[in-house]
């Protein structure tokens, strides 16, 4: 091992003990999909000589560009300028499907080391909007179905009126892989339901490979709808980072790269998430907003109808966060 690699793994090492005493501790509530980034980032900074080059190569496994709307140039992630994630959560491969599907999950982050804080706002997935070429009233989901990633980017940029500079893309099949690579976890489960023959009771539930499907996708049985069902999958997903974060043993480590390479995807490269890691810790703050709708049946479909006062504040809040 050269010189330059051992100072880079020597940094590696330090950030990773200072992340973890403050920003996995201080910060509980993450959106399912942002905590994936996360787990790129934990791994990545815990592995030397070998384990370092094997998650370079299954980082680069997960990229993929696409040619979207350009509203700006990329911001240079090297100087720390604020930058836009979209992050979308796929059924394709849920439950053995190999069709696109939909992106149940779509939330737009706002890093911005200057406010010092991640502006992160959850688009519910009903959300009604105008789709060109496909009418004025489609669900915001319907996006990734007509165009995949590409429709999802280009819509949520239209309809927020802000850039997406990246997105990171991961399908639900990857949480049972995950899952079955990093094992059980416990989460505390304020809701007793039963879903696919997999019963829950209120209180602490173990999660493993075998039932996380049928936990972190209910909806139907929960008053909250959706919602509730965003909250499992934050739970799930913390509790795995969290394993990952003090697993003894890198023996694992293989695995786990294997499942977040085999069905994520993203525009972020092995060394934009390195200066993410290394530029970016002051952007730790979490200020999650809600993109709030009204439920309406129009036309025998329900959408959540959002007013433009609520979409124009979520606007100027990801404006400020971009310095724009």
């Amino acid at each position: 091992m050269n010189n330059e690699e051992e100072k880079l793994n020597r940094n590696h090492s330090h950030h990773k003990h200072h992340h973890h005493r403050s920003f996995w501790q201080r910060h509980k509530i993450w959106k399912w999909v942002l905590i994936v980034i996360g787990l790129f980032i934990v791994v990545d900074v815990a592995l030397f000589g070998k384990m370092y080059f094997d998650a370079k190569k299954s980082a680069n496994s997960t990229y993929k560009q696409v040619k979207t709307n350009k509203l700006r140039n990329t911001p240079d992630l090297n100087n720390g300028k604020p930058f836009t994630v979209l992050i979308l959560g796929t059924d394709t491969g849920e439950y053995g499907r190999t069709y696109r599907g939909r992106s149940d999950t779509m939330m737009l982050a706002a890093v911005s080391p200057k406010e010092k804080k991640t502006t992160l706002v959850s688009i519910p997935r009903d959300t009604k909007v105008a789709i060109p070429g496909h009418g004025y009233n489609n669900k915001i989901n319907a996006a990734y179905s007509y165009e995949g990633t590409k429709g999802a980017v280009n819509i949520v940029q239209s309809y927020l009126d802000v850039p997406v500079d990246y997105y990171v893309e991961m399908n639900m099949k990857g949480l049972e892989e995950l899952s079955a690579a990093v094992g059980p976890v416990k989460v505390e489960n304020d809701l007793e339901f039963t879903n696919l023959n997999k019963a829950f009771k209120k209180g602490t539930v173990t999660i493993d490979k075998d039932n996380i499907l049928a936990y972190t996708r209910m909806r139907y049985e929960d008053p909250r709808g959706d919602y509730g069902r965003q909250l499992r999958q934050r739970m799930v997903l913390e509790a795995l980072v969290k394993k990952i974060a003090t697993i003894g043993s890198m023996t694992k480590y293989q695995s786990i790269l294997n499942a977040i390479s085999s069905n994520m995807k993203t525009n972020l490269t092995f060394d934009d998430m390195k200066a993410i890691a290394t530029k970016y810790s002051s952007a730790s703050k979490i200020e999650q907003v809600q993109l709030q709708g009204e439920s309406q049946m129009i036309d025998g479909v329900s959408y959540e109808v959002v007013p433009q006062s609520n979409l124009d504040k979520v606007t100027s809040q990801l404006k400020k966060a971009l310095n724009e």
